[in-house]
């Protein structure tokens, strides 16, 4: 299986990320509470002739952008007061 690291990401916004090996694009539902947007997190195909939903590696895709999604979506609660981290 090939590896999915996270700098293999660039990260837009709390909602949404690029996996750049694929052009996958990665996005959330905005929730009040960052925990609950992992519910929403959805693969958008990328680049045309590119596998983004191949068994495990789009799972693996999924898993790492939804890490990086969520730290990006507790950092902007955080800033605007909205969430505190337990």
């Amino acid at each position: 299986m090939v590896s999915v690291t996270r700098d293999q990401f660039k990260v837009k916004s709390e909602l949404e990320a690029v996996h750049i090996p694929t052009g996958a694009v990665v996005r959330a539902y905005p929730y009040i509470n960052p925990d609950d947007m992992l519910q929403s997190v959805k693969i958008i195909r990328g680049q045309a002739g590119q596998p983004t939903e191949c068994g495990d590696y789009a799972e693996e895709v999924r898993r790492v952008a939804s890490l990086l999604l969520l730290e990006r979506a507790h950092q902007a609660a955080s800033d605007r007061g909205l969430y505190e981290a337990a």
